[in-house]
């Protein structure tokens, strides 16, 4: 039984869409895999148990709105994190799992990336592939409604696969590579409900689950 533990949702992202699409998309692309819903409160305890995966869809400020913004992931957090993929474990870096970390902290090292910024409104966003750096040959090109992200990615010490086109301009939307013996990946998309079940996104997520395991 592969074991993938998921912290998913937050602030601003629906915990139960992200987890929908994370199990729709297991489903069709692993055998015998069960995903640990994981919160903030519990996430370290079960890190300890070194599931065969890690995938983090939440962003690092737990109240944003407030005055007093918290964040979950402490340092010690960071280390067991690079730690763990550093021996050999797998980290899939979706959507917010990108946004508000410390830009000179162990995750940023880890990912290798981080959420600048998105407009406002939602838009039609089209994403292709890289040729270069494609998973397992997988070639995608769609475009849903969603959340444009743009991002910084240490692109000289990565594998780019996807990139990301709007009105609103073009960005780096999923890297790869590989940390010590384990493998990190990372992906921008998707936001909305219907982004998130899209046929062709439901795709694209086979494919990096697929290729995380490979």
């Amino acid at each position: 039984m592969k074991r993938i533990l998921a912290l998913v949702g937050d602030f601003y992202h629906s915990h139960d869409n992200l987890l929908k699409a994370l199990k729709q998309a297991t489903n069709a692309a692993l055998d015998n895999c069960e995903i640990i819903d994981a919160s903030i409160e519990n996430f370290e305890q079960f890190l300890l148990q070194n599931p065969d995966a890690i995938v983090i869809s939440a962003e690092n400020r737990i109240n944003p709105q407030d005055e007093v913004v918290r964040c979950w992931m402490t340092e010690k957090v960071e280390k067991r994190m690079k730690e763990y993929v550093e021996g050999g474990g797998r980290l899939f870096v979706w959507h917010s799992g990108l946004a508000s970390y410390p830009e000179e902290g162990e995750f940023y090292k880890l990912v290798k990336g981080y959420f600048k910024f998105h407009p406002d409104k939602h838009k039609p966003v089209r994403y292709h592939s890289s040729n270069k750096a494609t998973l397992d040959s997988k070639e995608f090109d769609f475009e849903i409604m969603d959340e444009h992200y743009f991002v910084f990615c240490d692109k000289d010490n990565t594998n780019i696969y996807l990139y990301s086109e709007s009105e609103d301009g073009s960005s780096i939307a999923g890297w790869w590579h590989n940390f010590g013996k384990g493998k990190v990946v990372a992906l921008t998309p998707a936001h909305r409900e219907d982004g998130l079940l899209d046929n062709n996104f439901q795709e694209l997520l086979k494919a990096v689950l697929t290729f995380l395991f490979k």
